[in-house]
């Protein structure tokens, strides 16, 4: 069963709780952004740390974890993250002790119970080639996107471009950036067959109906969503992950392009707050 669909959540308006702390030690703070229904489930969360903040528990994760580092410091075990790092961290790898000097904000993205297990299942589980990082994804350089099924690298246009991140060579599953150049979009509406998360580091985006988005918002879809018509005047990066090979289905009903146009002619919008910085 897939996450119900979160469209457009403020993450700096979320309800940070200690309760929602995925299980390294006291002192976290988190809010759920979206998760799978039971406890075991796959979920996003949105962490935070006070600086100094330190843990001295050790054990083997239980399942993936993904983070993104949006401000501060942190270290997992020997992974040292830094703003703006990125990590796969594959089901049992051994970490031992987490802290950090100046605090730290995370995405937090595990595919089932995010915690530390002493059992010598999980680390048996441990397949080093599935780890990435972590890696400063700013010294990642910007490429034409690829083709994709049922969309072509030259119909994206050369003002769309990604920053892959990993790729998992047997589900296809994916997390990568996307860059908007100002003045691009696409006026059809979208769908895909996987799920797709969407979190805006940068900029603004007008996405359909919704109205127009700037940093700081979070998206979860399950698949086989429309979406659209997508438009973003000033430019914007997104951070992008699926759990198979993204493919493309388009339809373009009568009222999208004139949306597209009637957004795009308007005065670039005053300069939004980055809630982390730049990351273009």
């Amino acid at each position: 069963m897939s996450r119900p669909r979160v469209e457009f959540l403020r993450l700096d308006g979320v309800a940070m709780t200690p309760s929602a702390a995925p299980g390294f030690g006291h002192g976290l703070r988190a809010a759920v952004l979206s998760a799978q229904p039971g406890d075991s489930g796959a979920s996003t969360l949105l962490v935070q740390a006070e600086p100094w903040w330190c843990s001295h528990d050790g054990g083997a994760l239980e399942n993936d974890l993904e983070i993104l580092l949006l401000e501060g410091d942190l270290r997992l075990g020997e992974c040292t993250f830094a703003r703006g790092s990125y990590a796969f961290l594959p089901r049992g790898l051994s970490l031992d002790g987490a802290g950090s000097r100046s605090g730290f904000t995370a995405l937090w993205m595990s595919e089932g119970r995010s915690g530390l297990s002493r059992d010598a299942n999980p680390a048996a589980a441990y397949e080093e080639g599935r780890k990435t990082g972590p890696l400063d994804v700013n010294t990642v350089a910007w490429q034409p996107v690829p083709d994709f099924p049922g969309r072509t690298s030259e119909e994206a246009g050369s003002g769309l471009k990604v920053r892959r991140l990993r790729s998992d060579p047997v589900s296809g599953a994916y997390t990568l950036m996307t860059y908007q150049q100002p003045g691009w979009s696409d006026p059809r509406l979208e769908a895909h067959e996987t799920w797709e998360e969407l979190v805006l580091l940068e900029g603004d985006y007008l996405m359909g109906e919704t109205g127009m988005i700037t940093s700081g918002s979070y998206i979860f879809r399950p698949g086989e969503k429309p979406h659209g018509p997508q438009a973003t005047r000033g430019g914007c990066v997104w951070f992008c992950r699926g759990e198979k090979e993204i493919d493309f289905r388009f339809t373009q009903p009568d009222w999208t392009a004139p949306r597209c146009r009637e957004y795009l002619a308007q005065s670039a919008p005053d300069p939004q707050p980055q809630l982390w910085g730049s990351w273009s």
